[in-house]
């Protein structure tokens, strides 16, 4: 049910994405787009998790959750070349090892909630228009961490997310 429900989101992302996007973008592009979306859905949990421990007391993290997440958190911010495995591996973990069932499916139907809210708005998804984007750094074999780019939504709620839980540790 998980890994059904992670489809669904990433499927409504890339709906988001490219419902909205230019008809003309490069193929390859598109195809690497969805290829890192994983890695874009690994920073949106931390946010939702967040999202769960704030709102929801009885959903709350415990101790060893927290160190956990910071631990994860930390990897991730160290690396400047985020791959799509080493992500699909992370959200596994989260989703496998970290989180109890009634945490996941709640901040399960979180993100299909903001998958939704995305595909309403305006469809900026995974990447930027202008300039060299976050997929095309990637596809030159340059840098790829979306969480550490906090000019950006995704980098943002990352460090805030982050920041968070650090204090909770």
């Amino acid at each position: 049910m998980r890994k059904e429900l992670l489809i669904v989101t990433v499927f409504l992302a890339i709906i988001a994405g490219t419902s909205f996007g230019q008809s003309t973008q490069d193929p390859a592009v598109q195809e690497m787009r969805q290829k890192l979306e994983v890695v874009y859905d690994l920073g949106r949990m931390f946010s939702y998790i967040q999202t769960m421990d704030k709102e929801q007391k009885k959903l709350a993290l415990s101790t060893a959750q927290v160190k956990s997440l910071v631990s994860m958190a930390e990897k991730i911010l160290k690396v400047t070349r985020l791959e799509p495995k080493e992500a699909d591996a992370m959200l596994k973990e989260i989703e496998d090892r970290i989180l109890k069932p009634d945490q996941l499916m709640f901040v399960d139907g979180l993100a299909i909630a903001r998958a939704n809210e995305r595909t309403a708005t305006s469809g900026t998804g995974a990447g930027s228009t202008g300039g060299t984007s976050p997929v095309q750094s990637y596809m030159n074999g340059g840098p790829f961490n979306p969480m550490q780019d906090t000019t950006k939504k995704i980098g943002q709620d990352f460090k805030a997310a982050y920041d968070y839980l650090k204090a909770k540790k």
